[in-house]
Order: structure tokens, then sequence, then C-alpha cells
């Protein structure tokens, strides 16, 4: 596999340009488009002052947005990196030039890579930057000695090949489509022809099937695979934390038990406290347990380790509407849309927030909104339900009968049904599509104890009937 340019270490991180990576200690860090165009411009010049300006233009050519929105990056990117914790005069990689601009400060080495990702063996160019008088800040220096590649030549094994397609994976993984989760697939199932004792790739694979048995396939048959992949990762590393949190998660929704989910998830996070995925995991079941507390604790750790992640903020966001905690949801929610506007799940959430707080205009935008990024059941499903609660009945019939028609051809989530006819007053038809939404061990059955868009179905003793079945009032007790 050929690059087509160089990498950049500094400290214990990597800047993968090529393949829109950061690395932390051999771990992808999770940052925004715009986040990572920010940093990358920095890095490649570091020592150079980048004035406010030039980055304006550089990163945010394509679109209008206020130069406040520079600041807050550089702050994201600031926790990102560790050094939220030093003061203003003792920055350790970016430098702020009073009224100008900004300056990356730590030692940069560069490698140009044609053939992986490792270190060894490549003459590198060091950049180290003098201390610099202008603004009067000064602070300590990165460096790199190589363990960062020693720790990841221990973590994930001789075969950077195989890593860098288990990147490749991730990167389509996070994007929550359809066709996304079909190329992490292809990527996962290439890492391993190359390493078939490699876990990571097991454990990549899981998460997309995982992800596919919520938007796309039937859950009895993605599950099935997910569960089978994860296996195979813990039985090459039992001490993998991202494959325990995945496991808890197969072992709440598809064998419906909850204290050995549970045990996964905490199993998780003794592995890897510095897991946000796993915090972002146990959280998000605690509060769909209604344990939101608990939940929301969980959730704080996770942003402590990624605060620039907006797929961290929208399931902070989640939490806080089930907690019917709405204005403080559309915080988290507003965050994640500054971070990453076209994220269709933060679209969602505006829309269901708004439309919970009687602001149906806002609702019904935000919701054909998300619609429109990304054509998938369930957000279908939510939009429908808007427009049948703010009164649009032609429009909330028309997406009925588009899932209706949808799920002749291919899988269509019954919670996305339910979500239409709950919407529409049809409290048959609702409570039909639930039952069978536990019936698919659909994962979207973990709202049905804690959701306001379910609210009105809570009187009903059929609802109270499913709701003991699916156990989540003996385990949120």
């Amino acid at each position: 596999m050929r690059r087509t340019g160089p990498v950049y270490d500094f400290d214990r991180f990597r800047l993968d340009p090529t393949e829109q990576v950061l690395w932390c200690s051999g771990k992808p860090v999770q940052l925004t488009p715009k986040a990572f165009a920010v940093l990358r411009v920095l890095v490649e010049r570091a020592e150079h002052l980048i004035e406010k300006h030039e980055l304006m233009q550089t990163v945010w050519a394509d679109s209008v947005v206020e130069e406040a929105n520079l600041p807050q990056t550089i702050c994201m990117l600031r926790k990102v990196l560790g050094e939220s914790h030093h003061g203003y005069h003792s920055r350790k990689y970016i430098q702020t030039i009073a009224r100008r601009g900004y300056r990356f400060i730590a030692a940069v080495k560069m490698h140009d890579e044609p053939d992986g990702l490792g270190i060894e063996g490549i003459e590198a160019t060091d950049r180290t930057p003098q201390d610099d008088s202008e603004s009067g800040e000064g602070g300590e220096r990165g460096s790199h000695d190589g363990s960062a590649s020693e720790w990841v030549a221990k973590r994930y094994g001789e075969n950077e090949q195989a890593h860098h397609l288990y990147l490749r994976g991730r990167y389509y993984w996070h994007k929550y489509t359809v066709e996304g989760l079909n190329k992490g697939i292809e990527y996962f199932r290439q890492a391993i022809k190359i390493d078939s004792d490699y876990a990571l790739p097991y454990s990549g694979l899981a998460d997309c099937y995982y992800r596919l048995s919520n938007i796309h396939l039937p859950p009895k048959k993605a599950m099935r695979k997910a569960k089978a992949a994860v296996m195979k990762a813990l039985k090459r590393d039992e001490t993998l934390a991202e494959a325990h949190a995945l496991l808890g998660l197969i072992r709440m929704f598809y064998d419906r038990d909850w204290p050995t989910a549970k045990t996964e998830f905490k199993r998780a996070i003794e592995l890897d406290p510095r897991s946000a995925l796993a915090h972002q995991r146990y959280g998000l079941i605690l509060g769909m347990l209604g344990q939101f507390d608990e939940s929301v604790k969980e959730m704080n750790r996770a942003l402590d380790l990624e605060p620039a992640s907006p797929g961290l903020r929208v399931g902070m966001g989640i939490i806080l509407h089930l907690a019917r905690r709405y204005d403080a949801a559309i915080t988290q929610t507003q965050m994640a849309l500054d971070l990453e506007p076209d994220l269709y799940a933060a679209r969602v959430l505006f829309g269901i927030i708004h439309l919970q707080q009687g602001r149906f205009a806002e609702a019904v935008a935000g919701l054909e909104k998300a619609a429109s990024l990304a054509d998938i059941p369930w957000t279908l499903g939510y939009l429908g339900y808007a427009y049948g609660v703010s009164g649009k009945r032609r429009k909330a019939l028309k997406v009925l009968t588009e899932l209706e028609r949808r799920s002749e051809q291919a899988y269509v989530s019954p919670y996305a049904m339910a979500l239409v006819n709950a919407g529409l007053g049809h409290r048959e038809e609702a409570l039909r599509f639930l039952e069978n939404t536990y019936a698919d061990r659909n994962e979207m059955i973990g709202f049905l104890k804690t959701s306001p868009e379910l609210d009105d179905l809570r009187s009903d003793q059929r609802f109270a009937a499913l709701l003991k079945r699916s156990r989540f009032v003996a385990v949120g007790a």
C-alpha cells in the first residue's frame, strides 16, 4: 500500500494527513474534520506563526463561519492533546500569539513512509522550535523517543499493514451509514486476511455488524455475526477493552442478560479506564435503564477523555433527553453540531428534543435535515413521528407508506414503524410494532423504558407487560 505524503511524530502522537488519523500511543484519536485540518496546518508548519485569518481561510474556505470557531477548535485540540491543565504561560503544543494567531511549539519529526506506519529504519527530519519571546509564552518542548512505536509493536503485533487497514476500517465505521459500514467490513476483512491472529480487526468487524443490525440487516442475523467476531477478538486478546464493551451490548440486547452485560462493561473499563467508548456504552445502557445520575457520570468520564468528539456529545444529549432535561440536552446537541454540522444523529436528536418542547417547526426542520443526510429507516421513523405529533398527518402517512414499501425489499426496523404510528395516535399498530422490535432483538427496544416518544403508550397494560417481559423494570430498579 503506497502512501502519498509524510507522517508527523510529536511526543506520543502521530499525525497521518493521508489517512486523516491522529494517533496517541498507537490508538486513533477521534477528531472532527475541521479540528484535524487546523492541527495539520499547525504541525506541518511547526515553529511558524500561523495568522488567524490564514487558518480561517485554509480550514473554513468552503463555509461562512464566525471567527469564534477557531479559538473553540484550538481549545478542543488542547484538551485532546492533554495540555488543558497547563497554564497559559506553559503551553506544551499550541502557543497563542496574542491578537495574531497560533504556533505549534512541540518538537516534530517528519517521516516519508511509502510502505507502512512504522518509524524504524527511516531517516527523519527533526524540527525543534526555538524559544520565542514574541508573546512572552514559553513552556516545555515535547520530544519523541520511539516509545510510541515500541508500544504499537507490543500492542498490535508486527504487521503494520494490518493495523493500517484496521484504522481505515474504523474511519468508515464512524460514518454510521450502510455504505460506510460495508466499507469498514471490507477493510477489516483485508486486515484479518493479512494477519489472522490480530484481534482488533475482529472487534471492528463485530462493531460493523452490530451497527448494521440497527439500520440495515435483521438483528438475529447481524447480531450472530457480531457475536462470533467479537468472541474471536477476545480469543486472540482477552484484554481488549473495546471488545468487552461491545460484548456488553450484545449480552444486553441479543442475549437479554443484563448481569453478564454489566460484567462486560465493568471489565472493559477495568482493562482500559481511558477508553471513552467503554464509558460511553456503559453510560448509554444506564440511561436506557433510567439510572440517569450514574449514566451522566459515565458520559462525563468519556467526554473528559475525548472532549472534541461530536458522537460523545450526542450520547450525552440522548441521556439528558431521556431524563427530560431538554435544555441541557439541546446544549450538548448544539455542541455536537458545532463540531460536525452534518452529523445526522445530532440532527435527529435536535429535532426530537424540540418536539418534546412543543417547538414543532424547528423540530420538523431538524428531522427533515437529518433524513436528507442519512436515508435510513429509523431516521424516517422519527420524522414520521414528528409529522404526526405536529398535525401533518398526510406527510406522516406518506412516511409510513414508504417504510412499508421498503420493508418488502429489505429489513426495516419495526421501531421506526412504531414511532410513526405513535405519532399518529395509532396505539394498536404502535404496540404491535414494539412487540416486533422486541421479537427481533433490535437494540432500539432499549428505549422502551425511558423514551419520551413512547409516553402516550405507557398507560396501556400491554405496554407495561412488554416492559416487564423485556426485563428493563427489574434491572433498572
